[in-house]
């Protein structure tokens, strides 16, 4: 009970102060704020659109990311129960996929985590279940749950080998006295839910029971289409490969690496999708290409080849027009996810900053993916991919493969649910 003191009477406080601070600084931050205003009627309609006598789910997601490994979840609890969901999140970069997802009663952000407003949210809501996908794990969101007897299970989630969990032992007592709030912890694999049983002591019930993240991205490979439009028929018969969730220093290597690959590869097409599509870094990114054709997706002329896309929420189906794919954010803060071209049986590379990625480690280990420290080491492996070299052709199988058998989760976990806590 002390942690739970400790953290309301300094952490909230501090934590409230540093919000305000980052405000001024930072738009998205500002969009957040705003979005809270007026909470309390927010939650009185999101109750009201809440079907009567349906059991009310309420499912949290940190931001657009875990959303999408959400969705086949919340798809899976409607076959299986038929709950009023009510979605909430933390972050504005969720609000636009939210809005064109089916099935919800309604969305909100998630109330700034004090001891009142949670207590607020769950007088109004009275939800009989809350998932918490990946790690967005709000104390005074738990443990109200736990007082009024609610369960809330943690699902999606990761406990890395390299955590400060781990390496700050005074942290600890206050994990384990947050995560044994939780009625069940919904691990991706056995790794990871021998972790959360040593911060909970196993006083609460822990599985292994994958990652609905998988069940999406199949998902989203089987309408591929959709995302590809005109650019299937466009690049068909050219070698194309694939950059993702591009950040400047993954540009950088790869326009040094682009002059060996189009003297080994005539007619190559590199389809380059930054992670922010800014005004800014799309003028930088053209820059950086500039001793090649470039052309926006959105004026794209069909000689191009660097074709630099312009739009967000397409980089899924985009993979599939590749032979092969580097994904980015491994020479900054962290490669971004390595299932969706992995889906496509395509060869996949990545920068060395990936120990925060289970899904890259288990890849390169699989040899499903290569590990690129340099524009040399990149040139190399798109030459082999849109060569179709033997070894490129056998690391996109095994990329194939280590997704396939990672599917069923969300059906797994939502049965489950359906059965222990969302009868009638």
């Amino acid at each position: 009970m002390v942690w739970r003191t400790l953290y309301n009477l300094i952490a909230v406080p501090l934590l409230k102060l540093a919000l305000l601070l980052a405000g001024f600084g930072r738009e998205k931050v500002r969009r957040g704020i705003r979005g809270r205003l007026g909470e309390g009627e927010r939650l009185r309609i999101a109750r009201s659109r809440c079907r009567v006598g349906a059991p009310r789910v309420l499912v949290h997601c940190s931001s657009a990311g875990e959303l999408e490994s959400a969705i086949p979840l919340i798809q899976q609890l409607r076959a299986h129960a038929h709950p009023a969901i009510v979605l909430s999140y933390y972050s504005p970069s969720a609000v636009e996929r939210v809005s064109r997802l089916r099935g919800l009663s309604d969305h909100i952000y998630l109330p700034f985590d004090s001891s009142r407003r949670m207590r607020r949210l769950f007088d109004t809501l009275a939800p009989q279940l809350v998932l918490i996908v990946k790690h967005d794990v709000w104390p005074n969101l738990v443990w109200e749950a736990e007082r009024r007897g609610v369960p809330a299970v943690l699902v999606n989630a990761y406990f890395r080998p390299d955590s400060e969990l781990l390496r700050w032992r005074i942290l600890i007592p206050f994990a384990r006295e947050l995560y044994r709030s939780l009625a069940e912890i919904h691990a991706v694999g056995p790794a990871d839910a021998r972790r959360f049983g040593f911060i909970t002591r196993r006083r609460i019930p822990v599985y292994a029971a994958g990652d609905s993240r998988f069940d999406r991205v199949i998902e989203r490979a089987h309408a591929s289409r959709a995302d590809q439009g005109t650019l299937a028929s466009l690049l068909a018969g050219r070698p194309v490969f694939v950059a993702g969730s591009s950040w400047p220093a993954d540009e950088t290597m790869l326009a040094g690496a682009w002059s060996e690959v189009r003297e080994a590869v005539p007619g190559a097409t590199l389809l380059l999708i930054p992670h922010e599509p800014t005004e800014e870094h799309l003028a930088e990114s053209e820059r950086v290409f500039e001793p090649y054709d470039v052309s926006l997706l959105s004026a794209l002329n069909g000689d191009a080849e660097v074709v630099l896309v312009d739009r967000i929420g397409i980089l899924a189906g985009l993979y599939g027009l590749g032979s092969g794919a580097y994904v980015g954010g491994g020479f900054g803060a962290g490669v971004h996810s390595v299932s969706e071209p992995a889906v496509f049986a395509i060869p996949v590379a990545f920068g060395p900053n990936h120990a925060m990625s289970a899904e890259a480690r288990e890849l390169l280990a699989l040899g499903g993916a290569r590990l690129i420290r340099s524009a040399d080491d990149l040139s190399r492996f798109i030459v082999a991919t849109l060569t179709a070299s033997d070894a490129a052709r056998v690391m996109g199988g095994k990329a194939g493969e280590y997704v396939r058998r990672r599917a069923g989760a969300a059906e797994r976990m939502a049965a489950h649910f359906a059965r222990s806590y969302l009868r009638a």
